[in-house]
């Protein structure tokens, strides 16, 4: 993936980082509890004590994550047929809309995860009655692509904002026995710092000022989370100073496949959160030239892939 030109000042505000619609996006997406709501929520779960029940996540957090997501626009609260006392929760368009970015973190889940119980649940394309293995196709060739084949440059949306962000506490364990598609690969999409950094990376950012400048993220925070993503083989470390140590931090395997998740992620804060202008970051599908307008395909039937048309299989209600 191609670097993207810097025509911002040469001597950036500290204060301040490029526009960025992941940065919005991660305002609201990245934080584990509100993913494995919204997880739920695709999985069947309507209900406050279902919720509950299938995250592990505390009551008086449940709600207030609730209260964030419809805030946000992302759930709708409606009183369930014939009492007041039990409402449900739903998704909006918004909500449904991050339908592909749930489909990539679940592939992701599939190759790298390791919980069993999550390997017991598949997904079946009721268009075609396969199961279904979502496929990252350009929305112009219909073809499928990986990171190799994708340019970027400036859009007309770049810009420079404020580096601010909604402090929260630090986050919690979550019990829970029952199945789910991604608790694993939320654990970094659920922790912006983390997502940012990814982020970065995937840009060509590979050493601790530049991912710092770019991320936002203070050095402590920062040094934290490049070491957690090495232990977690997301990122690998290369020396390039001995004494202080230095490194680069380049893409594992692993990490290399998580990239579709953050184009997702941007896609739908550019649709949501992008300026005015248009986008801050335009793709560029190297293959057959066209702008990059991912879709999620199945690649039995080659069709894209929508909620509707998707069902989970394994799954005991």
């Amino acid at each position: 993936m191609a670097s993207m030109s810097s025509s911002l000042s040469s001597d950036p505000d500290p204060a301040m980082i490029k526009t960025c619609s992941i940065w919005r996006a991660l305002e609201i997406l990245g934080d584990t509890p509100i993913l494995l709501i919204l997880e739920s929520i695709w999985m069947g779960s309507t209900r406050f004590t279902q919720l509950k029940q299938r995250t592990g996540i505390q009551k008086a957090l449940l709600s207030n994550r609730l209260s964030r997501l419809i805030d946000n626009g992302i759930l709708r609260k409606k009183a369930e047929p014939g009492s007041s006392k039990h409402p449900q929760y739903g998704l909006t368009e918004k909500g449904v809309d991050l339908f592909p970015t749930v489909l990539t973190l679940y592939v992701w889940e599939r190759k790298w995860g390791t919980a069993d119980i999550r390997r017991n649940l598949e997904l079946r394309h009721e268009s075609c009655g396969a199961i279904l293995n979502p496929v990252p196709v350009c929305g112009s060739c219909k073809q499928a692509f990986d990171l190799r084949e994708v340019s970027f440059v400036e859009g007309p949306g770049i810009g420079v904002m404020p580096a601010d962000y909604s402090r929260r506490r630090n986050q919690v364990s979550f019990q829970s026995d029952q199945p789910s598609l991604l608790r694993g690969s939320v654990e970094i999409l659920g922790d912006r710092w983390s997502a940012l950094i990814m982020r970065a990376v995937f840009t060509g950012l590979n050493r601790f000022d530049a991912i710092a400048a770019d991320s936002g993220a203070a050095p402590a925070i920062l040094s934290d989370r490049l070491k957690a993503l090495v232990e977690s083989e997301v990122l690998k470390a290369i020396p390039y100073q001995e004494n202080p140590v230095r490194n680069d931090y380049a893409l594992t395997k692993k990490g290399f496949d998580y990239y579709s998740v953050i184009m997702m992620l941007m896609l739908w804060g550019d649709k949501y959160y992008g300026a005015a202008e248009g986008p801050p970051v335009l793709l560029t599908h190297t293959t057959c030239g066209a702008r990059l307008v991912p879709e999620i395909a199945c690649s039995h039937c080659e069709e894209i892939a929508y909620p509707q048309s998707v069902a989970i299989v394994g799954l005991n209600n």
